[in-house]
């Protein structure tokens, strides 16, 4: 059995619950799009993330490769990988099977929004000859399956240069799922990434500039999205703002670094008070510098100082 029927074999497994599809595979592993101004096509109407229902229908019988690409925005707001998530939800809703892989390998995050251990993962199953029915982790009840980003390497790159990340890709497509491979945008190894994607879906508030690592692949962008009033916090919950505007509970953000930073100054302060005050006392008490109030005669004259109203004791 050569190496791309082992990878069908993988995938078969993990989803041999499911109905097999018939249709044949429409994976493309790279793309030639017109560059000019003049034929350059528009990105996709901003929509919320809470109204994509309707966006991701259809088509659950296909395989595809899609790109989700998150803005430098929704990174730094903290809510791109649980919109990563919410897409994957969405996806299964509509009937698709879902894989939803971690492309992010220089700042692998998709484990801790999912809750499970960045073990074994993308990296292995590409470079180091891991299976994907063993690197392949149910989440929710097995409604979906997510790949993280695994054993941390120097190339990036390495991993989409692979034989093995083609076969991987071509797999899932022939087995009829829809493999999501999160990316963030500036990050290494997302245009190798986006080459082998057929679709791609972008992460973004509704004011944000479209991520550099589109450009030039506009006529592959199927959906642009983010939660309500995005640029705040994760899709669901309300992040903590500074006054001066920041999320607090981002502790890469520039209100929480601010407010460590301001925290330390006030610990540094006390400390060297405190440690002031304590040299000067010992330094009185051995008698080196002279402070009356401090002096060992007044310490023992302190000790020897009675109540003045007590009365004459009784004889």
């Amino acid at each position: 059995m050569g190496a791309g029927s082992r990878q069908r074999t993988a995938f078969s497994g993990v989803f041999r619950y499911l109905p097999s599809p018939t249709h044949g595979s429409n994976f493309t592993p790279s793309r030639s799009l017109p560059t000019t101004p003049d034929s350059m096509p528009e990105l996709p109407e901003w929509l919320p993330l809470e109204e994509i229902g309707e966006a991701v229908a259809g088509g659950h019988d296909d395989g595809r490769v899609v790109g989700i690409v998150a803005s430098e925005s929704a990174v730094e707001a903290g809510w791109a990988d649980d919109a990563a998530i919410q897409l994957a939800r969405a996806w299964t809703a509509s009937g698709r099977k879902v894989m939803l892989v971690d492309g992010s390998l220089q700042r692998p995050s998709l484990h801790v929004a999912t809750g499970l251990a960045n073990g074994e993962g993308l990296s292995d199953a590409t470079l180091f000859g891991a299976s994907v029915g063993r690197v392949a982790q149910p989440v929710e009840d097995g409604d979906y399956f997510v790949i993280t980003a695994g054993t941390a390497i120097a190339d990036t790159n390495a991993v989409v240069r692979s034989r093995r990340w083609d076969q991987l890709a071509k797999s899932a497509v022939e087995a009829g799922v829809t493999l999501g491979i999160f990316l963030r945008d500036g990050e290494s190894g997302t245009a190798a990434f986006l080459g082998s994607a057929s679709e791609i879906v972008v992460l973004a508030g509704r004011s944000d500039a479209p991520p550099a690592s589109v450009r030039d692949l506009e006529a592959l962008v199927r959906l642009v999205t983010g939660p309500d009033g995005a640029g705040g916090g994760a899709p669901g919950t309300a992040a903590r703002s500074a006054p001066g505007g920041g999320d607090l509970d981002d502790p890469l953000s520039a209100a929480a670094l601010k407010r460590t930073a301001s925290e330390g100054r006030s610990r540094v302060v006390f400390l060297a008070v405190f440690a002031l005050v304590l040299i000067v006392a010992l330094l009185a008490m051995f008698g080196i510098i002279d402070i009356p109030w401090l002096s060992p005669e007044a310490a023992g004259d302190i000790g020897r100082v009675g109540p003045t109203t007590a009365g004459p004791r009784a004889g």
